[in-house]
């Protein structure tokens, strides 16, 4: 199914959902409302090309959007089990701008009683959460009505809200539960109500069309950092990012020292950074066609990764291929991404993805106290990053601020790249 087409009328589920936590009075649902599954929108993944905004192809969303001026007084109760996956997390949005309100991880969920965080503690039980999604209006009293410690408020003014839930390497789509079920109470008399119909968000609109701008053709690509702006960012998530055109006789190279990534649960408090990948987009259309976690480039904590970017056009890709391979045999912790300019684009065939690549570097959870960390550095704005960032390079150029731990990408011939 089209995630951009939505149904406007669900019909009522005839058997009413059970919510599943121990610790609010509100246990059992008295109205019927429509499945879980048609109350979410379809599974929406990075993988398949439908999700805009550069996503990274290893995530699994959905989303949520309700009129908040027809539903002024509703408090929703989000309840469910932990899923499995290496990340989980809730996150609200002003639907008619993009910007994010608020969110909450998954290690921030204090579970239902009776259960444990999984994404605290190791566990392979089923463990139950419930989350509250509040108004501007409600009152601390109503809050405390509510038994709950999870609780996301919606910002001031806001007039229509998308609620996404993002999974990321999940044991499979849905991260080997069902989505939570979605409750409505009416915070003056807390009686539960009907939840709102799930409208059409404007997470799906088209991107602004595609304008080459000069740094495209620098042989020297900066990282910088990407501000959160208005294309529903993952509140909890910071992006080092760089924009490039490739030509079909050059290749880019970064090296870097990655952030390390905890490899147990027990080691998430305090890490670095949850996840990390390096994913690759179109401008052309806003969507990723590659990407590399952190696991996948099996580099050590503390080593250097290089990543190596050229085209499938490139005559001498058979070379290139060649050089990689050896590097690797002799112990290079090395990836070679092959971008093809010919390939169809989101919007069809007779749009192929291009040449002008954005790539994304993405950190889960960043350490901000971390002395390496991506966070401490000054974002650049949209528009022209690279122009914007020579105000104050020191701090807006990921290589310059982070050392070792911050790409800077070079765009080399062939030539000079096989010597």
């Amino acid at each position: 199914m089209n995630p951009k087409i939505f149904i406007a009328g669900i019909v009522v589920a005839c058997i009413a959902f059970s919510a599943c936590s121990d610790q609010d009075n509100n246990s059992t649902s008295t109205v019927q409302n429509p499945s879980p599954k048609e109350q979410w929108g379809p599974t929406c993944k990075g993988a398949d090309f439908t999700v805009p905004q550069l996503p990274d192809l290893f995530v699994n969303y959905w989303e949520y959007s309700f009129s908040v001026e027809e539903n002024a007084n509703l408090a929703l109760k989000i309840s469910g089990l932990f899923p499995s996956c290496r990340y989980f997390s809730f996150s609200t949005y002003n639907d008619e701008t993009g910007d994010v309100i608020s969110g909450m991880s998954d290690f921030e969920i204090v579970p239902d009683e009776g259960s444990v965080n999984p994404f605290v503690q190791t566990s392979t039980a089923k463990n139950s959460f419930t989350v509250y999604i509040v108004p501007a209006n409600i009152t601390d009293a109503q809050v405390a009505q509510l038994h709950s410690k999870n609780i996301i408020h919606l910002g001031d003014s806001i007039h229509k809200a998308c609620l996404i839930i993002r999974e990321y390497l999940g044991v499979d789509e849905f991260g080997g539960v069902e989505l939570p079920a979605i409750q409505a109470y009416d915070i003056n008399t807390m009686k539960e109500v009907p939840a709102p119909i799930r409208g059409t968000s404007n997470m799906w609109r088209e991107p602004a069309p595609f304008q080459p701008i000069w740094s495209d053709a620098n042989t020297d690509v900066p990282f910088m950092l990407s501000p959160h702006g208005t294309f529903y960012p993952n509140n909890a998530t910071d992006y080092l990012y760089c924009r490039t055109a490739i030509e079909d006789n050059q290749v880019m190279t970064w090296s870097f020292i990655p952030a390390p990534y905890p490899k147990r649960v027990e080691d998430y408090a305090g890490a670095p950074c949850r996840y990390w990948s390096m994913c690759f987009g179109t401008q052309l259309d806003t969507r990723s066609y590659y990407s590399v976690y952190d696991a996948q480039a099996n580099v050590p904590d503390g080593e250097k990764v290089t990543f190596v970017l050229c085209v499938k056009q490139n005559p001498r890709l058979a070379e290139i291929e060649q050089r990689v391979a050896e590097a690797k045999a002799a112990g290079e912790y090395i990836n070679l991404v092959v971008w093809d300019r010919e390939r169809p684009s989101y919007f069809g065939p007779e749009k192929p993805i291009g040449n002008c690549i954005t790539v994304m570097y993405r950190n889960i959870l960043p350490n901000k106290e971390w002395e390496h960390s991506m966070s401490r550095m000054k974002p650049t704005p949209f528009g022209d990053p690279v122009n914007s960032s020579l105000e104050d390079p020191e701090n807006m150029q990921a290589d310059l601020f982070l050392g070792e731990y911050g790409p800077r990408g070079t765009k080399v011939t062939t030539e000079e790249f096989l010597k």
